[in-house]
């Protein structure tokens, strides 16, 4: 039983020493400002993919004690009603990227895209239906999640959390319908206060411009 920690505990060490060496190679290769972009987004993101691993985790725990197909249909509707009350307000709220983001990382910590589980969960009918509306949002619910390619720089941030080199909560805030709706109201307000200010600089732009041709004549 030494022996067995004991090379437990080196391979851990090796795979630490491994995921750094890896980290290094990336930060040095990418661009700082987009390493800061994106761990600003993981480190929003990131809690809500553990979130639904530990609930599908929760959820298949519980499958696994029932023997009824029938009590079996009713809980994997309700176990989909947790996960839609959960994320409902939380999708809403995210930004387009964002969006894409946290479906790719639910991938690299379940092992299942967003359709395979409300495939799960709901069923055919239920995952073609959420496919075609995630087409009409430019969502695609199969995205999966490409750690050596077009997500290195997010598996490298990832891995600097798994290995507690950065600082990270991983508690998930679940946004409910009041919330959301007020985080609507002032993002429409910015929006509404940037397009008024762009007008007032155009404005600004013109009559300078108007002046400066005053004086040459």
């Amino acid at each position: 039983m030494v022996l067995l920690f004991s090379q437990n505990t080196q391979a851990q060490k090796r795979d630490t020493l491994q995921a750094v060496k890896l980290l290094d190679e990336i930060r040095i290769y990418k661009d700082q400002n987009a390493y800061r972009r994106e761990l600003a987004r993981v480190r929003k993101i990131y809690p809500y993919a553990l979130h639904a691993a530990e609930l599908l985790d929760q959820f298949d725990a519980e499958l696994g004690t029932i023997n009824s197909k029938r009590k079996k249909k009713k809980f994997s509707k309700e176990s989909h009603q947790v996960l839609k009350n959960d994320y409902n307000y939380v999708l809403r709220d995210m930004y387009r990227s964002e969006g894409v983001l946290l479906m790719k990382l639910i991938h690299r910590e379940t092992g299942l895209t967003a359709a395979e589980i409300i495939k799960k969960y709901r069923g055919k009918f239920s995952a073609s239906m959420y496919k075609n509306l995630g087409k009409i949002w430019e969502q695609d619910l199969s995205v999966r999640y490409d750690p050596t390619g077009v997500d290195k720089l997010t598996e490298s941030i990832v891995l600097e959390i798994e290995n507690e080199l950065i600082e990270f909560d991983r508690q998930a805030k679940i946004l409910e319908k009041e919330e959301f709706k007020e985080n609507m109201k002032e993002y429409r307000n910015r929006v509404k206060d940037s397009r008024k200010r762009s007008k007032e600089i155009k404005k600004e732009k013109k009559l300078k411009e108007k002046a400066a041709k005053k004086q040459k004549l």
